[in-house]
């Protein structure tokens, strides 16, 4: 629908696989545009919807629902590749009957190494558009589930290690706090450059994860804190 870095990347995919993308160009900005300049352009959102066979969303997760419902009466399949809980995206298969949840592990897929996670009755159909490309497909029980499970881990604990080196800084012991970690030192420094570039996405990914902890009957403390983290 709206294509970044990674919406960007994952149409390459399907253009290298044989596949016509199209895109929607009404409203969005010149840096878009030139990520989308491989696709063909149907203008707007309902003229994409009228000539495709299938969507795929991937956007900050804050913006899923919404996007969504912009094509709400689409005929053909509807994939929510967004970090959204599982409940996010139940809410989102009542928008859409033909629905495949799905979740992007890893980053653009200009190189191999990247998984989408896919689920739903549709899942085996749309996994079939990536086989052999850099995006390996994977039907599993539950995509989003996957994509919140993992995100927790990985993004949870880079906005950790923020806080506690806001901490030491505030306490002026952050020289000796590096001292006193240095197996850590590379992963704030990833969690640093990946909090300057996208933080603000993942303020909203944070708060679908501890959505699914308290579905869970988990405490969401930890990725509410975590939101915050990324909010500041």
């Amino acid at each position: 629908m709206h294509p970044g870095e990674m919406g960007a990347a994952v149409g390459r995919v399907l253009q290298a696989n044989g596949h016509e993308v199209l895109w929607a160009s009404e409203g969005r900005s010149d840096a878009t545009r030139e990520r989308a300049q491989t696709f063909r352009d149907a203008g707007t959102a309902g003229a994409l919807a009228e000539q495709a066979e299938l969507i795929l969303s991937i956007c900050p997760p804050h913006a899923a629902v919404d996007v969504a419902r912009v094509v709400e009466g689409f005929a053909g399949t509807y994939v929510d590749a967004n970090a959204i809980s599982p409940r996010c995206a139940q809410e989102i298969a009542v928008i859409h009957p033909r629905f495949v949840d799905g979740g992007i592990v890893g980053g653009p897929p200009d190189e191999p190494g990247t998984t989408l996670y896919l689920s739903g009755s549709g899942a085996a159909a749309v996994a079939v558009l990536f086989l052999g490309s850099n995006l390996q497909p994977r039907v599993v029980a539950n995509a989003s589930a996957v994509k919140m499970a993992y995100a927790a881990w990985s993004k949870g604990t880079a906005a950790m290690l923020l806080a506690i080196r806001d901490v030491a800084r505030h306490f002026e012991v952050e020289e000796e706090w590096r001292m006193s970690v240095p197996e850590l030192l590379d992963a704030l420094a990833r969690a640093e450059r990946s909090a300057a570039t996208k933080g603000w996405r993942w303020i909203g990914e944070m708060e679908q994860i501890a959505d699914t902890f308290a579905a869970a009957g988990e405490p969401d403390g930890f990725h509410r804190a975590a939101a915050e983290v990324y909010r500041s």
